[in-house]
């Protein structure tokens, strides 16, 4: 699959998706797929009518464009249920990538980011594709929007006992992708936010975070910005 980017890259996917799962589908799910695909397209035109009076200079109020990605996000959290019913792990994560386009989206007319999890799953299977540094660095940028457009909800971080919750993966994620920068600005960015929001996790990323540079074989000055954070929290210390 190329890579998502645009609306319309977005809306060819999924026009295309039925023809894609015929083989995988029953009447039942052919007509839910059908229906949700429906609902989609409504989503698009709305999308695009919100974009064509931007474009006239028409303010579009960030609390709308929060309702309208919510939206997009409900319709695609069932999409990507229907993935799973059908066991097909591979649209899944393409689906996923969806994801980002409406967070690009809700980020541009500065709305707020209330569902998590699938823009978690997309940024952690693109750092995993990526090497360059101009890449790395593009997506630390996105990530370090979405840290900012989430909701207080998510920010509040309520669920502290959950290893897997979206919140604590995001920074974690930015963590890394912020270390394989090698861009200390960034890092600094990324780690600092790390403290801020999850300040109990702090002391297990920064020791994890020590290992890797020898694993890894980290340059000098990245290594030095790691050990200062690590020494910053005593409480925990590799062997």
């Amino acid at each position: 699959m190329d890579a998502m980017v645009s609306l319309k890259d977005a809306r060819d996917y999924l026009l295309n998706l039925p023809q894609q799962l015929d083989e995988y589908l029953d009447e039942d799910y052919r007509r839910g797929l059908n229906n949700l695909l429906d609902k989609f397209e409504e989503f698009f035109n709305v999308v695009a009518s919100v974009n064509l009076r931007a474009h006239e200079d028409k303010v579009l109020e960030a609390s709308e464009a929060t309702e309208i990605s919510d939206y997009g996000f409900v319709l695609l959290l069932k999409l990507i249920d229907l993935m799973e019913r059908l066991d097909l792990p591979h649209k899944r994560k393409e689906i996923e990538q969806i994801s980002l386009v409406f967070v690009r989206w809700t980020i541009s007319y500065n709305g707020t980011i209330n569902y998590l999890e699938p823009v978690v799953n997309a940024i952690a299977q693109l750092a995993n594709l990526m090497q360059e540094k101009e890449a790395l660095l593009a997506l630390s940028e996105l990530i370090a929007e979405v840290v900012d457009h989430c909701s207080l909800e998510l920010k509040k971080d309520q669920g502290d006992s959950e290893e897997f919750r979206p919140w604590r993966l995001l920074h974690i994620n930015r963590g890394i992708v912020a270390t394989r920068t090698h861009d200390l600005e960034t890092i600094k960015q990324a780690f600092d936010e790390f403290l801020i929001y999850l300040p109990q996790e702090a002391p297990g990323f920064f020791a994890e975070g020590m290992k890797e540079m020898d694993a890894l074989d980290y340059p000098p000055h990245v290594r030095k910005v790691m050990e200062s954070y690590f020494n910053r929290n005593p409480s925990i210390r590799i062997h």
